[in-house]
């Protein structure tokens, strides 16, 4: 059993050592001529089978209570407290047990902790955003990776890399099968023990990661925070043992420990002063400066800004959008910033701060901030269909993203990017029409298909039982919020047609347009005036702020007069011309070809 590891170009080629894990056997660093790195290689191809020998699978050791098998830390985790040896259960296989491990997987286990021990952050990353997908989808599919009680002995009980194989395997378990309660526990019971781990040191730990795995760690916390909190309003499903060990663990998925942790690696990395630095006109070294100690290191500054993000996120979960949005007041989102280096990233923040517009009644902020992420996406959507592992699910994302902006165009009709509108009456042209008529159905369809799943945090009454299941009472609570707003001004669509179409109206004359009386009118201008009067967001500006403005139509009332200016924005035919040679040239390039 020789395993030939890929190396970084800079690197002795033809050194030899010894892997942790592997028992006595001397693994060569040494790879194979015809895999040595060439000019142009991406940083995103996979490690070929013969490199992680694809051959016959090779028994594993047998599983054991991982508990009472991870001893005192070794040298390159001698940091880890008592605490998490004695806890580092997890992973017992509980889905799938595997008698045997096959051989390409467990030469990319020895891989991926090799380089995770050498800090070559270029190849973790090359592993884990190709090799690891393409494994689970040739050997787990439909079953667990391998236990973690079996890696621990492969690894030499690196508790460090334990902890992050154990994350991987709890995040496949969420994807591809179905979580039990242990599962739920464990998974918790790892993230704060991979969280204190970073956060109770007084100097940096030498951990390095890629960008993608930071946020794919900050991102899978959140969303399994979400599914506990699901999971614990089904109680007309669960047996008494069940209900019995949620009401003894109040502290698993807790509300205050998701914030906690989330706030706690935001402060240690020193984010918002980074953030601050950025946007301020300093000198190189002003801005080393502000990083501090912790700042300075990749891992610990990008887990601290994607943990703005997700507080973001998790502010939204709970209906709390003013908060949420205040949450970014240190992120210049006009100029890019970090998230752009992670497109889940950029599409999450720009879907959560959309939703809080739109929830808010800042309907122009909304309609900017889903045209600006649904274009980028839709020019480069080819680019990272190729490279992103969870692509899917960044589509169903954009899906949404087209149903809330449907809405918002609709409550504030205005111009936004023709291939966008174009796309929008594709996805939803009839439900549009249905909205313009006041069809408050359609209002509740879209918004229950495009919002964000809300979570009830407060756990229930063990010993008063509700009769039914609590797990869609924040969705019925924010639909009935919703609709309520909705309905006070679903007539305005209509009330702006007319007044688009003259510069004074009586007020009789318009009510017999509506099919009402005067008095109606009255308060349906009321209403244009006081539900569209909201502060649009400009350059500069943290996200909450803004000046405030009204509709595109302007209009007061004088006695029985109505009196209109109408402010129209000016036509852009840039993009009409654009779009229209670029298909011409679409045209003549495939008569070219016949």
């Amino acid at each position: 059993f020789v395993l030939s590891l890929q190396t970084h170009p800079s690197q002795n080629s033809k050194a030899y050592q010894t892997m942790e894990g592997a028992g006595d056997l001397n693994i060569p660093v040494d790879l194979p001529e015809a895999y040595v790195f060439q000019d142009g290689d991406s940083e995103d191809s996979p490690i070929p089978d013969d490199v992680l020998l694809a051959s016959k699978a090779a028994p594993i050791p047998g599983s054991a209570n991982f508990a009472s098998s991870v001893p005192a830390a070794a040298s390159s985790s001698s940091h880890v407290d008592s605490r998490r040896q004695s806890n580092s259960r997890g992973g017992s296989g509980q889905v799938n047990v595997h008698e045997t491990m096959p051989t390409v997987v467990r030469n990319f286990i020895l891989v991926l902790h090799s380089y995770v021990k050498q800090e070559n952050v270029f190849e973790v990353r090359r592993i884990y955003r190709t090799s690891f997908n393409n494994l689970t989808e040739k050997y787990f599919a439909n079953s667990a990776w391998p236990p973690v009680s079996s890696v621990a002995q492969l690894v030499d009980q690196d508790a460090v890399f334990i902890m992050l194989y154990r994350e991987l395997y709890f995040r496949h378990v969420y994807s591809r099968l179905k979580p039990s309660r242990q599962h739920r526990f464990e998974s918790w019971e790892n993230y704060t023990l991979f969280f204190d781990y970073l956060l109770n040191t007084d100097s940096p730990q030498s951990l390095k990661l890629p960008t993608p795995w930071l946020w794919d760690i900050i991102d899978e916390f959140i969303y399994q925070f979400q599914e506990f909190c699901q999971y614990r309003s089904k109680l007309k499903t669960k047996r008494e043992d069940e209900i019995t060990l949620l009401k003894a663990n109040p502290q698993v998925w807790n509300i205050k420990g998701v914030l906690f942790y989330l706030n706690a690696l935001m402060n240690k990395s020193n984010v918002i002063r980074v953030l601050d630095a950025e946007r301020l006109d300093l000198s190189p070294e002003e801005k080393k400066a502000s990083y501090g100690e912790f700042g300075a290191q990749n891992t610990y500054l990008m887990l601290g800004y994607f943990s703005l993000i997700g507080l973001t996120r998790v502010h939204c979960m709970l209906s709390d959008y003013h908060t949420a949005l205040r949450t970014l007041d240190h992120v210049d989102v006009a100029q890019g910033g970090p998230y752009p280096q992670v497109t889940d990233c950029y599409v999450t923040l720009y879907y959560y701060m959309g939703f809080c517009y739109l929830m808010t009644r800042r309907y122009d902020d909304a309609i900017n901030t889903f045209s600006s992420v649904l274009l980028y996406i839709s020019r480069t959507k080819d680019y990272h269909n190729s490279r992103n592992s969870q692509h899917d699910q960044m589509m169903k994302k954009v899906d949404r993203m087209y149903a809330l902006l449907a809405i918002a165009v609709t409550l504030s009709p205005q111009r936004i990017d023709e291939s966008v509108h174009t796309t929008l009456r594709d996805k939803n042209l009839d439900k549009m029409q249905r909205m313009q008529r006041g069809e408050l159905s359609a209002f509740e369809e879209l918004f229950c298909y495009g919002c964000p799943k809300f979570v009830t945090v407060a756990a229930p009454n063990y010993d008063q039982l509700p009769a039914q299941n609590t797990t869609q009472d924040a969705l019925r609570r924010q639909v009935s919020l919703f609709i309520k707003d909705i309905s006070q001004q679903a007539a305005l669509p209509v009330m702006r047609s007319y007044l688009k179409l003259y510069t004074t109206i009586g007020t009789a004359k318009l009510a017999s347009f509506l099919d009402t009386d005067e008095e109606s009118v009255r308060t349906q201008l009321a209403c244009i005036k006081h539900k569209t009067y909201n502060p649009t967001w400009s350059h500069g500006l943290p996200p909450v702020a803004g000046s405030y403005s009204s509709s595109d139509i302007h209009f007061y009332l004088d006695g029985d007069m109505v009196h209109v200016s109408s402010q129209r924005a000016p036509r852009r035919f840039m993009e009409y011309f654009l779009r229209h040679t670029q298909k011409t040239e679409d045209i003549l390039t495939g008569r070219r070809r016949i």
